[in-house]
Order: C-alpha cells, then sequence, then structure tokens
C-alpha cells in the first residue's frame, strides 16, 4: 500500500497533498537503507502515521536534496523534489499559520 503524504493545519484541515503518482514508498526504503544519513525519513512507518513539525522539516528539507542529488531514478528523485514543495508550506510566511503538520499517513 502506498503512503499518503499531506501538509495538515492545526484545525485538522488539509492544506495540501503529494500529488506523486509512485508514492513515497521506494524513497523511504532508500532512506532506510542508511538511517545515518537520513534520520528522519529512514524514520517514516510505512503501517502507521508519521508527523514532521516546521522545525523537523528544516533537517527533512537537508534529507530530501542530499537524495535529490545522489539518486537519479525517477521513483527517488521525483517524490523528494514534490515533497520539497510541500515542507517549503510549513516555512514561516505572512498570513501563514504557524502550527502545521507534514504528515506521512501509512495504511
Amino acid at each position: 500500500m502506498a503512503i499518503d503524504v499531506y501538509v495538515r493545519e492545526y484545525s485538522g484541515e488539509k492544506v495540501a497533498t503529494l500529488d506523486w503518482r509512485g508514492g513515497v514508498n521506494r524513497l523511504c526504503a532508500t532512506a532506510a537503507a542508511d538511517p545515518t544519513r537520513f534520520p528522519l525519513l529512514s524514520g517514516v512507518d510505512d503501517h502507521d502515521d508519521t508527523y514532521f513539525n516546521a522545525r523537523q522539516c528544516v533537517i527533512l528539507t537537508g534529507e530530501l536534496e542530499s537524495l535529490t542529488k545522489l539518486h537519479t531514478e525517477p521513483e527517488v528523485r521525483g517524490p523528494a523534489e514534490a515533497l520539497l514543495q510541500l515542507v517549503d508550506l510549513l516555512r514561516a510566511a505572512p498570513g501563514r499559520p504557524h502550527h502545521r503538520l507534514l504528515v506521512f499517513s501509512g495504511d
């Protein structure tokens, strides 16, 4: 089963959803092969929900950028690039709520 990813407001409202047909399972499996280098992504639970707040997303951004540089296969690079766009929605910006979460929703 594919892992769904979305940004959620504190109120529970979904702000954005990852639009990547292949899902992020391969991306997370690639990260799990090197948990020292990718500690956050390697901890995503494909059978439950995993939450990242704005501060954690700073580290997650570095992990995703590293994956896009290290891997050229579309099953890894594509979702990593798409996730970077979602992570950006957690950064502070005028008029944007501060309490947003990035949610990896396993089956």
